[in-house]
């Protein structure tokens, strides 16, 4: 056992004043004897005996309860296997698709293991694997069985390389103890492009374990679809022409194929066929030799993706709004979900390029953050007044510009609108007289807080109704009324369905959603493979590829990557150990069990004192 802040166990010196109470004589009259005493020296004998043994039990509680309180304020934590402190080594493993030519990776791992048996004996020694992201596969031990049955269990991705990546990782598993990393990497050059981070400790020495490539590679490193057909560019890194066949598949139908001589370095190769509608394109070239990750890159065949959209309030303020939408979801491509404000997260909104915000209660704050950066890349949003908006909470989304006053009494009599800006793409279903918008009743509203923006609608008591503002790479929108039947009657209008159309693409037509990724952005829910994917959200059609960068085979020397890693200021190491130390403490928390078991003994002394009395 060993103590955070072993100053405060001088408190248990404490002990002293319950001892002393203990012992001070309570009896201070001389004894008087009289005729009778005989008669009860034997009862008061018994009674005392009895008292003495709860007296020992009270002296015995109030100072456990003391040294409790000690131990609790010098903060104790177990370290069984006195690792606090001790120096660190992290073999970090690249297993990105460049690593895995025939037989390569096999050496890296046997390298890895080597790297790991020459760690210093006093060492623990723990694993990261790495491409474009790192994880930690084995923690930091001062075995070396579970490093190595982790470098056993690693194989090559589909990611391509990041040294930023995981050297962030393992300079944060070895924190601000000592240490070193040892990068067990073909020293891909391009690992290094584009990467924030990859600063260690100026302490912490970084090495660098070569594993050559082992052949030349063929790679398709671009596609695309022209007038005539389609077109991709391959890549041979052998010094000599090569004899190759580049096919083009659709559907896993080759449709056309070419045979040449490739020339070093990069050639464009064009085919002139005829496609089909819809469906997977691929172009695949045939290379055992080489990298089987690249041989192929695809492309997605077919109509314009379906614009996803999110209606974020409850069931009652969406329902008109949902049902307009999902009416013409097929003609209009709509992807439409509904989410509660407390159901708003990153995974619920990926793909989103439109949201319609009916209501805050219950929308936190990182959800708060989630939309405010949602709409900053892109996307579109609307915002409308009604019982289920609280000003304050949508000033924090908005920002300074843009928000609600609290809502207005009712009017005297129902107010209607009037359009602004007819041209403006949301009135875009009601042509140059949008006189359908007019027969709408507002029975309440909610006034406007802006700085600038643009007044697309106003209410008859000249109060605007609908202002448009830039919100970063996004559009936003302000209604000052609901869409839920309860402050107007614009839901059963026949208005409000195109209304909601035109306004869901215009909200939309800003965020791009690309149906080619790589395979390093797959979204969450999609395994990160090469090829076709759906999305779990709306189930859009995408395909995944590999970075193209990772079959450059430009290649770093060691002493060129150690000299580009970047260095941090590190903690001297007394006050690393601290720091593992508090860490520790702060996992185990055993103060807290000192105070409750404190506080018990309290509790028992305080009912035996008592009954003594």
């Amino acid at each position: 056992m060993s103590f955070l802040f072993p100053a405060f166990l001088a408190g248990a010196l404490a002990i002293a004043i319950p001892i002393l109470l203990h012992f001070v004589r309570r009896q201070s009259a001389p004894p008087l004897a009289f005729s009778d005493l005989r008669f009860l020296r034997r009862a008061q004998s018994a009674a005392v005996r009895r008292r003495w043994l709860r007296d020992w039990l009270l002296l015995a509680l109030r100072v456990a309860a003391l040294l409790l309180l000690a131990a609790a304020f010098a903060r104790p934590f177990y370290d069984a296997t006195g690792l606090a402190g001790r120096p660190v080594t992290i073999v970090a493993l690249d297993r990105s698709f460049s690593m895995a030519f025939p037989g390569m990776f096999e050496r890296a791992r046997a390298a890895a293991r080597a790297a790991v048996a020459a760690a210093p004996a006093g060492d623990l020694v723990g694993v990261v694997t790495f491409d474009d992201r790192a994880r930690v596969v084995a923690e930091p031990a001062p075995g070396r069985d579970a490093a190595v049955a982790a470098i056993n269990r690693a194989a090559a991705g589909y990611g391509a390389t990041g040294y930023a990546a995981a050297l962030d990782a393992a300079a944060g598993v070895i924190g601000t103890r000592e240490g070193r990393i040892v990068v067990v990497t073909d020293l891909q050059q391009s690992g290094w492009e584009a990467a924030a981070g990859g600063r260690v400790p100026r302490e912490v020495a970084v090495t660098a374990t070569v594993v050559e490539p082992a052949g030349d590679n063929l790679a398709v490193t671009a596609m695309e679809v022209t007038p005539a057909g389609a077109a991709a560019v391959v890549m041979n890194t052998a010094a000599d022409d090569r004899p190759v066949r580049i096919e083009l598949r659709a559907g896993g139908v080759v449709i056309e194929a070419e045979e040449m001589m490739l020339a070093p370095g990069s050639t464009d190769v064009v085919f002139d066929a005829a496609l089909p509608p819809a469906g997977l394109l691929e172009v695949a070239v045939d290379d055992p030799g080489g990298l089987a990750a690249d041989d192929r890159r695809y492309h997605l065949l077919g109509a314009a993706d379906r614009l996803a959209v999110a209606i974020v309030g409850s069931a009652a303020a969406a329902f008109y709004l949902e049902r307009a939408l999902r009416a013409a979801a097929d003609r209009e491509r709509f992807s439409v979900r509904h989410l509660e404000p407390g159901g708003v997260s990153g995974a619920a909104l990926e793909g989103v390029a439109a949201v319609w915000l009916l209501g805050t209660v219950g929308l936190e704050r990182p959800a708060r953050e989630q939309l405010a950066a949602l709409v900053a890349a892109g996307a579109g949003l609307l915002v409308a007044a009604g019982p289920g908006l609280d000003p304050a909470l949508a000033a924090e989304l908005l920002g300074p510009d843009a928000g609600f006053a609290p809502a207005a009494p009712p009017p005297g009599n129902a107010l209607a609108w009037s359009v602004q800006d007819a041209r403006h793409p949301i009135f875009r279903a009601f042509g140059a007289d949008p006189g359908a918008l007019g027969q709408v009743r507002f029975a309440r509203t909610q006034p406007m807080e802006l700085t600038g923006g643009r007044v697309l609608a106003t209410f008859s008591d000249g109060m605007p109704a609908i202002v448009e503002q830039e919100f970063g790479a996004g559009r936003l929108l302000l209604l000052a009324s609901d869409l839920g039947n309860e402050w107007n009657d614009f839901p059963r209008r026949p208005a409000f369905v195109p209304f909601a159309h035109e306004v869901t693409r215009y909200l939309g037509a800003r965020r791009e959603q690309p149906r080619s990724r790589l395979v390093a952005d797959a979204p969450p829910g999609v395994e990160p493979l090469p090829g076709a994917a759906v999305e779990p959200n709306g189930g859009r059609a995408i395909v995944l590829n590999v970075d193209p960068r990772e079959s450059d085979p430009a290649r770093m020397t060691a002493p060129a990557f150690e000299a580009r890693v970047g260095r941090a200021a590190a903690a001297p190491v007394a006050d690393a150990k601290g720091d593992d130390a508090a860490t520790r403490e702060a996992e185990q928390g055993w103060w807290w069990y000192a105070i409750l078991a404190m506080a018990v003994l309290l509790v028992a002394e305080s009912w035996l004192g008592r009954a003594v009395a």
